[in-house]
């Protein structure tokens, strides 16, 4: 048996057809069923809250930057830059090759053979 793949580009999704618009007309006036869903207790709900409380600490941290760099960020970004800079820093650590692609022959070769 063959299997096959699809891949659904979410920028540019194909039309709904008119029996299927309906269907999503129908289904915003429709009360949610919760009767599949087990009740969370007061311990699960305790864990997620302190889960969440954990996930959005951050720690304080200095960095050496360029004047140049800063008000290219508050002139082009502005209130909350600085939040938009460590979300980058955080996604970089998912893209290597971001941060390898920043590496030039100044930095030590140490640092450089660690991002091999």
């Amino acid at each position: 048996m063959d299997i096959c793949k699809y891949v659904l580009n979410t920028d540019n999704p194909p039309p709904l057809s008119e029996e299927d618009q309906k269907l999503m007309a129908d289904l915003k006036n429709r009360p949610i069923d919760y009767s599949d869903i087990p009740e969370s207790t007061p311990e699960e709900l305790r864990k997620g809250r302190l889960l969440a409380i954990e996930m959005r600490k951050r720690k304080m941290f200095s960095l050496r930057i360029h004047d140049s760099t800063i008000n290219w960020w508050k002139q082009n970004v502005g209130e909350g830059y600085t939040t938009i800079m460590a979300r980058l820093l955080d996604e970089a650590i998912l893209h290597p090759e971001w941060i390898k692609a920043c590496f030039s022959a100044s930095v030590p070769v140490s640092l450089r053979e660690l991002c091999r």
